[in-house]
């Protein structure tokens, strides 16, 4: 019976140096920080666009754009990127916010806010719906008639596209190039039955419907 008990003892305090192994496993210091971290913890969350990027539209009497964001100061830069081919892009300001909607939805869509938008001398095309792209991004440049820029200034480029759908225009920006790299922001412009001449017919992994 005492050697039944010896053995048990035995193989709690095993099990005991065990689970402190793992734990110790799991959790080590950062060489330059000393900071603990968790081996097991997972990678972080991928930069959300929303706030920075917006749909914006030269109505012909006002430039506007709206932009999941109600945050934004007046003054604060702006690049206008055309998407029909051969794309262009425009320096510009964000104004106060508009007394109305920007009209780039059928229905007002409460998570977005509508600011004015003030163009440096530059002239946007009118009722095409562009890429509002806030704060200060890396510079944008022209390749092959296609606007790029480095919008995390992490050395990767990211592309802009526009295609038609039967219902409006789904833009999309993407990581790599268009139609063949990662859609990381998607918006929609609604106009029915008139969007033909801004961009090809869409692909499902711009509309973001399963295929």
């Amino acid at each position: 019976m005492r050697q039944r008990y010896l053995e048990g003892e035995r193989l709690k305090r095993l099990a005991v140096i065990f689970m402190a192994a793992v734990a110790v496993s799991c959790t080590q210091k950062n060489p330059q920080t000393g900071a603990q971290s968790s081996a097991l913890s997972s990678a972080p969350p991928p930069a959300s666009y929303a706030p920075r990027v917006g749909v914006a539209l030269n109505t012909g009497s006002r430039t506007c754009v709206a932009i999941q964001n109600g945050n934004l100061a007046a003054g604060s830069p702006v690049t206008l990127v055309t998407p029909t081919l051969p794309q262009s892009f425009a320096q510009g300001e964000i104004g106060a916010q508009s007394k109305s909607p920007c009209p780039i939805t059928q229905d007002v869509n409460p998570a977005y806010t509508s600011y004015d938008v003030q163009t440096r001398g530059a002239t946007v095309p009118k009722l095409t719906p562009l890429f509002a792209v806030t704060g200060t991004s890396g510079a944008f440049s022209m390749q092959n008639n296609n606007a790029q820029a480095d919008l995390d200034q992490n050395g990767k480029t990211e592309m802009f596209r526009a295609c038609s759908a039967s219902d409006g225009v789904h833009l999309t920006i993407w990581s790599g190039a268009p139609t063949t790299g990662t859609v990381i922001w998607h918006a929609f412009y609604y106009e029915p039955g008139s969007s033909a001449a801004v961009g090809p017919p869409c692909t499902t992994k711009e509309t973001g419907t399963p295929s």
